[in-house]
């Protein structure tokens, strides 16, 4: 009989070894689920979703919004909680936008970039997604004299 390899050392094999940022699927799972766990807890605090308080947060986060630097991995979390950050705040007229795009960039933050496929699937969400980020840039220039830059669809 073969010896039975750890717990954890049998996942470790099931789940590959970790992306070029050192994620596992593991971690990329995680992240999905708790981007959805957050999106959901937002809806409960209706009294963030306030105008004043999404033109407020939306400035407070312009750049990670329209010209995020990233480089480093510390980058993507931060550009990704800003993104989560503005979305908390967003008005009911835009959370379903908000929760579109929101999902894109977690995606976007756990892919795998030698994976052609999963990098083909995302510029078509993104492309998909183009309706949600238009009415979101609009709002916010209405709303707020805010404008959010759109940024580059993928390839």
């Amino acid at each position: 009989m073969p010896p039975v390899a750890p717990r954890r050392e049998r996942a470790r094999r099931r789940l590959g070894p970790p992306d070029r940022l050192g994620l596992t699927a593991a971690a990329a799972i995680a992240a999905s689920i708790v981007a959805s766990i957050g999106l959901a807890a937002c809806d409960q605090n209706a009294a963030q979703r306030t105008e004043e308080n999404y033109c407020s947060t939306v400035s407070a986060h312009l750049t990670d919004l329209s010209a995020p630097v990233i480089a480093t991995q510390a980058d993507i979390d931060r550009v990704v909680a800003a993104w989560r950050d503005v979305a908390a705040t967003a008005p009911l007229a835009v959370q379903e936008e908000w929760d579109v795009i929101v999902a894109n960039l977690v995606t976007a933050a756990t892919l795998d970039p030698a994976d052609a496929e999963a990098l083909q699937r995302l510029a078509d969400a993104a492309r998909a997604a183009e309706p949600a980020a238009d009415r979101l840039i609009t709002y916010t220039q209405a709303t707020c004299g805010i404008t959010i830059a759109s940024p580059a669809v993928g390839p």
